[in-house]
């Protein structure tokens, strides 16, 4: 494969985007708009899946009706510079570079109070990437002879939520999350469709990675449980271990828009040092100091690039930006015009966001000028038609049970209203961790009795994790503090006095609610479960939950759909119009 280079004009311009590493994910866009994006974990039922997105490189073509000889570009998220001679599949690159990077990793703590050293390292790194595997499936594919170009990790994170945000205007844009290419975060200008890198933070100075050694130091899974973490925090008073937080990081006091590890070593290797500064402090009051601490550090990140750029539209991605809590705190700032985060924050998102950049990149060097598509609905999935349910039903022997319904959607938003707990699979996959109504479990908010029934006999998941409502976009006022559209569900709102009509899906101790407000264009039968449900109830909201159980991944397919109701105590599971009822 040759890198990004001359090719031929043509009306249409299509890309593949791959993130190969953690949250692995693959997406086509078409002159700017997403035709297709899968995270990998969707298929192959592993969640947060890092690697070769093998299978998701195969389904995008089918979603997006696209073959492989139409493909202009592949972009690949993720720097590399692989020298000609260990592109081989002999292994010796991928020993190579094995070999070195635990070399590195060896003595980083050594060099970790350097960024200068750091960076060298990292260039060093970059140019033994194994990359044997991806070419081996893009070979596969037919795409050996495509152009392709790697970009940068927080490049891909900044250009997807600056190239979907909702606006033209001058882009404040800023990334964070625990490490890509050894950069933690960047703060971004983007105008006139140039994404202009303004200040950087190491991976020494993460402050993803502070987050999620904190998860870890808390007993739970890191690069997972971190959102466990956020609902823990409203539990406990975070004055107590606060001021040990603030000993452990923030920003540089010469550079204002970089973070500082103020330990000088990995948090990991500093858990002795932790556990001496944290003794005797509560785990709840842990949780709460460390997610104020991110609150704190981010609100005055922003207030400083907001100082340094004059620009107060602020486009948000990167893992950090997953924190619902955070981001509201960002959005109440005054200096703050606008936000936005991409609904794939995550990693998975820079496939998508790879994509977009080599897009506009082959553009400029073509003299074309790049469309910029505002983002509207994530369903960029696949989805299945009914002969394929009918044909999967009939392999599980559900055949004889499975009632057609011509209006599945009100029938299902009946028996929400009557206490039912169903679980709702239709139309094409959302793309982003949460579930926005095509693979979701829906429930009554107004009856508190639906957090332990869910929890203790579907969901399997952490006593004290909230629930999130969807609600219908003419009653968000009646709901939301300051209402404001959340399609995406990427943003907490304090709630109204009328909380207790969705109370299931509030947080119980704060009362905030992490919503997705329902659109009738975005989602015409989903909106038709929520009228349906209001027409009974007089209730503008429901509980949407993700369809999965709890440690894998939401569900993508017809037979995971039907493995999930089997092993849970779903009252019932709706596929297109099939209804299935315990």
């Amino acid at each position: 494969m040759n890198e990004l280079g001359d090719v031929a004009m043509k009306k249409d311009v299509l890309v593949l985007g791959i993130n190969d590493g953690h949250d692995a994910s693959a997406a086509i866009i078409k002159n700017g708009s997403v035709l297709a994006a899968i995270a990998e974990e969707r298929l192959r039922k592993i969640k947060h899946f890092g690697g070769v997105p093998s299978e998701s490189l195969q389904a995008v073509f089918k979603v997006a009706k696209v073959q492989p000889e139409e493909i202009d570009i592949v972009a690949i998220s993720g720097l590399n510079i692989v020298l000609p001679a260990l592109k081989s599949t002999s292994g010796f690159g991928h020993m190579f570079a094995s070999a070195l990077h635990s070399t590195f990793i060896k003595y980083t703590p050594l060099i970790e109070s350097s960024d200068s050293l750091v960076r060298l390292a990292v260039k060093v790194l970059h140019r033994f990437r194994p990359t044997e595997g991806l070419f081996k499936i893009l070979n596969e594919l037919g795409l050996s002879e495509k152009k392709v170009t790697f970009i940068e990790h927080h490049l891909a994170h900044a250009a997807s939520t600056y190239r979907t945000c909702p606006w033209t205007e001058d882009t404040l844009i800023l990334t964070s999350d625990f490490v890509g290419d050894w950069i933690s975060s960047t703060v971004n200008v983007g105008r006139n469709n140039v994404i202009t890198r303004i200040a950087q933070s190491t991976l020494v100075n993460s402050v993803g990675a502070f987050y999620t050694s904190m998860t870890k130091y808390l007993g739970l899974k890191p690069w997972n449980d971190e959102y466990k973490v956020m609902g823990l925090a409203p539990y406990g008073k975070s004055e107590y271990p606060y001021s040990i937080m603030k000993k452990m990081i923030g920003l540089s006091p010469k550079y204002p828009l970089v973070f500082q590890n103020n330990l000088h070593g990995h948090y990991t290797r500093k858990f002795g040092t932790i556990s001496r500064m944290l003794r005797f402090q509560r785990f709840d009051n842990i949780a709460a100091a460390v997610q104020k601490r991110l609150e704190d550090l981010l609100s005055t990140w922003v207030r400083n690039s907001i100082e340094k750029t004059d620009i107060h539209k602020v486009a948000l991605a990167g893992g950090i930006f997953l924190n619902v809590k955070a981001n509201m705190k960002i959005r109440k700032m005054p200096e703050v015009e606008d936000v936005f985060t991409f609904p794939a924050a995550g990693d998975a998102g820079t496939a998508v966001g790879a994509a977009l950049e080599a897009y506009s990149q082959f553009c400029k060097a073509e003299g074309l000028k790049s469309r910029k598509v505002f983002l509207k609905d994530v369903y960029f999935g696949p989805q299945y038609s009914t002969e394929r349910i009918e044909h999967v039903l009939k392999a599980e022997g559900l055949s004889e049970k499975a009632q057609y319904c011509q209006n599945i959607a009100q029938v299902v938003g009946e028996h929400v209203a009557n206490g039912k707990i169903i679980a709702w699979f239709d139309g094409r996959m959302e793309f982003g961790p949460r579930a926005l109504g095509n693979r979701s479990i829906l429930a009554d908010a107004s009856d508190w009795r639906m957090v332990s029934r869910i929890n203790e006999k579907i969901k399997h998941r952490t006593w004290w994790m909230p629930f999130a409502p969807a609600i219908l976009k003419k009653r968000v006022p009646d709901y939301l503090v300051e209402p404001e559209d959340s399609p995406y569900m990427t943003m907490a709102f304090e709630t109204t006095n009328a909380r207790n009509e969705i109370i299931a899906a509030v947080h119980p101790k704060d009362f905030t609610v992490r919503p997705q407000t329902l659109d009738v264009a975005w989602n015409p039968r989903y909106h038709e479960i929520l009228s349906t449900f209001e027409e009974i109830r007089g209730i503008g909201g429901i509980l949407n939950t993700s369809f999965n159980l709890h440690g894998y991944p939401i569900v993508c397919t017809p037979q995971q759909a039907i493995w999930t109701y089997k092993n849970s105590a779903l009252d019932g599971l709706a596929m297109g119009n099939y209804l299935l009822l315990r």
